[in-house]
């Protein structure tokens, strides 16, 4: 070490002090320790401004994929116990959405400029799978294997001694059973339509979003924040 700097207290470079931080374009350093300028620092800083709805719904997607293919699994199990061409159907119609959501999420995530028109579509399209499921079962609607279902040839010889009884509960099901079919799955396409179709309306409105990060931001900005996340800017 030089005589003069163990003179003056102060370390010389690479004495084990921090690094000086590196000039910017006009000489102004950014912060300590840092191999950015100002102007490249508050670059980042904006950029990860952007980035933040994109990553709030790469959140959302992969929240709604892992429920869809919750529900998927569960469609599976039910299908596996009462089997039929059109919850076979349905099953793998929802296990392929989740997937898609997945997918999708990735997308979103890495800011593809697709992701949006990607996750929205799948959503209408989950919407188009449950309003097609409800409309087989109502139109399928039978209230003789409801009857059927609810009491058995046993059941029903066992009520013989009591005819007014077995014709009381039959009306009771031609009563209500079309009214709580109906009325059921006709709630589920409601629902349906605000929650997949909200959501869908969600996923096109972070166009704009992808869009200004893509178009704003350089291309090791953006590799940045993808790979860090935005609390790399801190």
């Amino acid at each position: 070490m030089p005589l003069d700097s163990a003179a003056s207290g102060n370390p010389s470079p690479g004495a084990g002090g921090p690094p000086p931080a590196a000039p910017g374009p006009g000489g102004s350093p950014g912060p300590a320790g840092s191999p950015l300028d100002e102007s490249q620092f508050a670059i980042v800083q904006e950029a990860a401004r952007a980035y933040k709805p994109i990553q709030r719904a790469a959140y959302v997607a992969l929240g709604s994929a892992i429920t869809t293919l919750v529900i998927g699994a569960s469609a599976v199990a039910f299908t596996l116990f009462w089997p039929s061409f059109s919850s076979a159907m349905i099953t793998v119609g929802i296990c392929a959405v989740g997937a898609a959501e997945f997918a999708g999420h990735r997308k979103m995530r890495q800011a593809d400029p697709s992701a949006a028109r990607w996750l929205g579509r799948n959503q209408l399209a989950f919407l188009g799978l449950i309003v097609l499921y409800c409309a087989i079962q109502m139109l399928t609607f039978s209230a003789e294997e409801i009857r059927a279902a609810a009491m058995s040839p046993e059941f029903r010889a066992q009520l013989g001694a009591m005819p007014d009884m077995a014709r009381e509960i039959d009306r009771n099901i031609e009563q209500w059973a079309p009214l709580v079919t109906y009325g059921f799955y006709s709630l589920v396409i409601v629902l349906s339509v605000l929650f997949q179709g909200g959501l869908a309306l969600y996923y096109f409105t972070r166009q704009k979003f992808l869009d200004a990060f893509q178009r704003g931001t350089p291309p090791w900005v953006r590799r940045l924040l993808i790979e860090c996340g935005p609390d790399a800017a801190r």
